[in-house]
This record gives structure tokens, sequence and C-alpha cells, in this order.
């Protein structure tokens, strides 16, 4: 009876893990974290050396999520480095954000469906 129980708890444990992993979709220590694509809704021409606003498909946000941009450059015209919404919210709030600010390398034309860059969300815990 002891194996059985013994077994039963690491089954449960491995799918409280499980579980857990659901829930984002990378792990750094104990913080489960999510990625989230930025794709472009519109068709736009971008300028070297120019920040350009591009409309994206909405991104939700999480309450109690900050974000941060991924470093790595996804689109071969430039970067995106902000994006955002019409209001902004507390971060107790959820969110969504539907434009994003592209800075261009090089001259191009940005398509509608267009991966711009790639937006990190990781959980935090107010402490006031």
């Amino acid at each position: 009876m002891v194996r059985i129980i013994q077994r039963l708890d690491k089954v449960k444990q491995e799918y409280a893990e499980l579980e857990a992993h659901a829930l984002g979709d990378f792990k750094v220590g104990k913080i489960i974290g999510k990625m989230r694509a930025i794709i472009s809704d519109e068709d736009i021409d971008v300028k070297a050396n120019e920040a350009t606003p591009i409309k994206i498909q909405q991104i939700k946000i999480p309450k109690n999520h900050i974000t941060f941009l991924s470093a790595y450059a996804a689109n071969r015209y430039g970067h995106a480095v902000a994006v955002g919404g019409e209001i902004h919210l507390p971060i107790s709030l959820d969110k969504t954000v539907d434009h994003a600010s592209f800075l261009a390398s090089i001259n191009g034309t940005i398509k509608k469906d267009d991966l711009l860059g790639v937006l990190i969300l990781l959980p935090i815990e107010m402490l006031k």
C-alpha cells in the first residue's frame, strides 16, 4: 500500500508541473513566462532611421504582468521598440495592446501578418 501512495504523490507532482507549464511558454528558475508574437495588422512603408507607428494584431496582457521586448530583431527591416494601447491602464488590470512603434534600419514595406518582434510577459507580485 505504501508503494502505491508514494507513486500517486509523484504522479500528482508531475501533473501539477505540467499544469504550471500550460500557463506559460518558458520557465526561468521558478518564474513561468509567456511569449507573444507582435504581428503587423496593416501594410506600411518604413524608412531607415525613422520610428513608425504600426497597427498590430491585439495582444492581451494579463493583470500583474510586466512586459519586455525581445532584443532579437525578428524583422529584416528593423525592430519593434514599444507596444501600447489607446488607454494606459495600471498594472493591476488586464489590458490589450494594438500598436507598435517600429524603428527601421533599412527602407522597406511591412506587410500585414509580418512578424515585427516578440513580447515577453512576466508575472509579478505587487508589494505596495
